[in-house]
């Protein structure tokens, strides 16, 4: 396994705080540098990711979180251009601030990491650690639940 070191998100912490199991993450981050030529691919985990973290929390698709989603697709299809998928990130990131639900603005800021994987395919990494948090919110201390989302997380990046 390559050191983190060596990986595209060189020697920079994620999130910090974090109830994680270090070598399912680095693991994920292996699986990231194997497609880490195929930016469309990352995006593409990035939405699966989304969905499956929806689903997850039963957070409602709302009209921001919808607009995450159409942006990462368009930008897939060439029709936008990443400026405007770091935009929607920029505006899902003011709602987490505004958000008092502890969950929902773990969600948020997950979409808005989503949403900046067109610009910086790294945020998808990032946006897989919020998942995590999330499981810490839900779950806590419970390093099943932490081990289960690791490894949905790699089936996802598998499929991508």
């Amino acid at each position: 396994m390559r050191n983190r070191k060596d990986s595209d998100m060189g020697d920079v912490g994620i999130i910090k705080k974090i109830d994680d199991i270090p070598a399912l993450k680095d693991k994920l981050v292996g699986a990231f540098d194997a497609k880490a030529n195929d930016h469309k691919a990352i995006s593409r985990y990035s939405l699966l990711l989304a969905a499956h973290v929806l689903d997850l929390t039963g957070v409602q698709r709302d009209n921001a979180i919808e607009e995450c989603f159409a942006v990462s697709e368009k930008w897939q299809e060439g029709k936008v251009k990443f400026q405007e998928a770091r935009n929607v990130a920029f505006k899902l990131h003011r709602l987490a601030r505004e958000e008092a639900d502890p969950v929902k603005v773990k969600v948020l800021r997950l979409m808005g990491q989503v949403a900046a994987t067109p610009h910086v395919k790294r945020h998808a990494l990032i946006a897989s650690d919020y998942a995590i948090k999330i499981i810490n919110l839900l779950h806590p201390k419970n390093f099943d639940e932490v081990r289960k989302e690791r490894e949905v997380q790699l089936a996802l990046m598998e499929s991508a």
